[in-house]
């Protein structure tokens, strides 16, 4: 029952114009809803939304998929913080949207993330340092990212920083005027 609660919570956080998720009703299963894959236990483990045309921000409650191991958001307008508490993610594609704040510290410590898509975003400040430590990490985009020359100098003037694992590092449209 906790994953349907949270699901709904998610939806209603969400503004959907084109009505892409008319399918998340209570009285059928939360696995045949659109952009929804789960597992053979009925448990969660990936939402894809796509290009679906929603804003809105993403409610907490997304806490309570525990299982959920794959979450694109790209091509939306959704705004906002972005839950702390998705522990379990490898893949995070929140390219093309308009998140707007700084980036959480607390994401450094998603030990399971594989790819973080973080292109085309206001996210502003300086990006975690930490972010390098993620072991598990394979490809990380932040080309169109407005974070500070902090950033960039760390980790160009110290290369050996760099986790090991990284193979694709996409930085080219970094905004780094107006700092200083």
């Amino acid at each position: 029952m906790a994953t349907y609660r949270a699901l709904l919570s998610l939806k209603s956080s969400l503004e959907d114009p084109d009505s892409r998720l008319s399918s998340w009703t209570p009285n059928t299963s939360h696995c045949t809803w659109a952009g929804v894959t789960c597992d053979s236990h009925n448990h969660v483990t990936s939402l894809d939304f796509f290009g679906l045309n929603l804003s809105g921000y993403l409610s907490p409650d997304i806490a309570f998929l525990v299982y959920l191991s794959n979450l694109t958001l790209a091509e939306n307008n959704l705004s906002g913080p972005i839950p702390p508490e998705i522990s379990a993610i490898r893949l995070l594609n929140l390219s093309n949207n308009v998140f707007n704040r700084t980036f959480p510290p607390e994401h450094s410590n998603l030990t399971n993330l594989r790819v973080f898509d973080l292109y085309n975003n206001n996210f502003t400040g300086v990006l975690p340092v930490s972010v390098a430590h993620m072991t598990n990490l394979r490809h990380l985009h932040l080309g169109g990212r407005k974070f500070s020359r902090k950033f960039l100098q760390f980790f160009f003037q110290n290369p050996a920083t760099l986790a090991d694992d990284i193979q694709t590092l996409y930085s080219s449209a970094i905004v780094i005027f107006n700092f200083f």
